[in-house]
């Protein structure tokens, strides 16, 4: 993997990225969090032709090493993992640790020891194979909160009741969870879109075409923003952008 261009401006020569310790360093450095403010910063990986998942319906089947080294960064980096219910079903959510080599001492703005799960739902209906003591919380609208938190099993303190993706973005941040990592689904990153939560859009495009029905990267209500690429990496698998909200 090469990085071309870095805080928007292109390199006079391209920086070799190795698939390692040494290359996982220097994507942490890229890729750091704002240590005081909240920030939501969206990862996805998608195909040349704009699918977010593979045949299997799952967008696993889209990995590949490049794609897997980035995402084991940045997920070493957040607080917290922001995903929508249909994902973690589908996805097999459980531990979103990330590379160990980069978990000690803590890259994480909030200083914690590993990544917070959070995950939206309205019913409650998560996997079992969910670990409540990982930690992970439950996002719910106020008006069935409680309910939706006893049905996944989780704990009352660790239900956030939150009617919109404001409120559950400033809970998550009263907790210490400022480094936020939204992953999907489509929806989930439609609902942080349309407020204008979203400070950061990172894409992996995996060097594949798989045609189908696929949903866009951000699918749902109608909205407008402005982004500008802050760095570009190509690989023989997939080529990674970065884009900061324009402003």
């Amino acid at each position: 993997m090469h990085l071309l261009l870095r805080d928007g401006a292109p390199l006079p020569a391209p920086e070799a990225i190795t698939q390692d310790t040494d290359g996982a360093m220097a994507l942490a450095e890229l890729y750091a969090f704002p240590r005081e403010a909240t920030w939501v910063r969206a990862m996805m990986n998608t195909t040349v032709d704009g699918a977010v998942t593979g045949a299997d319906g799952t967008s696993g089947s889209l990995r590949n090493p490049d794609d897997s080294l980035v995402f084991g960064v940045l997920r070493a980096l957040a607080d917290v993992v922001l995903v929508g219910a249909s994902t973690v079903r589908s996805e097999d959510y459980r531990r979103p640790q990330g590379r160990a080599d980069l978990l000690s001492p803590s890259r994480r703005p909030g200083g914690g020891r590993r990544p917070a799960l959070a995950v939206w739902s309205s019913s409650g209906e998560l996997p079992s194979t969910l670990e409540a003591d990982w930690p992970t919380f439950l996002i719910a609208p106020a008006q069935v909160a409680g309910a939706a938190g006893r049905r996944a099993g989780i704990p009352a303190a660790q239900v956030i009741a939150a009617s919109t993706a404001a409120e559950a973005v400033s809970a998550l941040a009263e907790r210490g969870y400022r480094g936020i990592q939204a992953e999907g689904g489509p929806a989930s990153l439609a609902r942080l879109a349309a407020e204008g939560l979203l400070d950061e859009l990172c894409f992996s495009v995996t060097h594949r075409s798989v045609g189908g029905p696929s949903p866009r990267v951000i699918n749902g209500a109608a909205h407008d923003l402005t982004w500008q690429l802050s760095s570009l990496i190509t690989g023989e698998h997939a080529t990674i952008s970065r884009y900061l909200r324009a402003g």
